[in-house]
């Protein structure tokens, strides 16, 4: 078992979430739902995400923010996409490497309903939907650390299984799932945190629960967003790390004004 820095873990007794910066785990039903699917993700036998030899090589990871829509052209391979990306960018004839999907609820399987020879980074909580939609293809499977149940659930029932604690949204999650793949530099897309006009996403989307809108600077936002923001700028501050952020946001202001 592993925490968000990759150091080993002996027991489950040893991963302190309290330590953990993120306020918003996303629950898919109730925490009893959410073992039971990871139990079925491990018993379809994919293969598992593992810690890969570092390289010296961008990253693309791309969100769903409004922004996406004019940058898009931009992102260069190797990329992983998150949530609507990875439909928004074959569309667009573009095909991602890798596509990370974290949050439980049913909905999100139907982010993927174009599936392509592209490498599926899925956390174990995943929808049972989405094993449908992902017959024959090549899935990497992980632990998303959304709970000291699912701590738990591991350390009794699949001891040596990769726990990746990212962030309170797969965008940041994906930056960790980047790391674990060797990558240190990442080309950060659709992350805007925040809305513009009615929509916070770059096209259509399925979350069935709409967010509290506040303000921040000069942008509407939520507060998970808001809060998703100052965890990206917790983690820029790592200087091992270099990221550049495309588009005009929320998070580039706070980039500008911060870092």
């Amino acid at each position: 078992m592993l925490s968000r820095n990759a150091v080993p873990i002996s027991k489950a007794s040893d991963v302190k979430l309290k330590s953990l910066n993120y306020r918003y785990p996303t629950r898919a039903t109730t925490l009893d739902a959410e073992l039971e699917q990871i139990a079925i993700a491990v018993s379809k036998g994919y293969d598992r995400l593992r810690l890969q030899p570092l390289q010296n090589e961008w990253l693309s990871i791309v969100g769903y923010g409004p922004t996406l829509n004019e940058t898009w052209e931009q992102i260069t391979h190797p990329c992983i996409t998150t949530s609507g990306a990875h439909d928004f960018l074959v569309e667009r004839g573009f095909i991602p490497d890798y596509h990370a999907q974290c949050d439980g609820r049913d909905h999100q399987a139907r982010f993927l309903d174009n599936p392509q020879d592209t490498t599926y980074l899925m956390a174990s909580i995943c929808t049972p939907a989405i094993w449908e939609r992902l017959e024959g293809k090549k899935v990497l499977l992980w632990h998303n650390c959304n709970g000291q149940h699912v701590v738990d659930w591991i350390g009794e029932n699949d001891d040596g299984g990769l726990l990746v604690a990212g962030g309170s949204n797969i965008g940041l999650t994906a930056i960790h799932l980047g790391g674990i793949l060797g990558f240190r530099k990442f080309k950060i897309f659709g992350f805007d945190g925040n809305y513009r006009g009615e929509t916070r996403h770059a096209g259509k989307h399925y979350d069935p629960l709409p967010q509290k809108r506040i303000t921040r600077g000069r942008w509407t936002t939520s507060p998970q967003m808001s809060n998703a923001c100052d965890e990206f700028l917790d983690l820029a501050k790592n200087k091992n790390l270099d990221f550049h952020v495309f588009g005009t946001s929320l998070l580039t202001d706070l980039i500008d004004a911060v870092l």
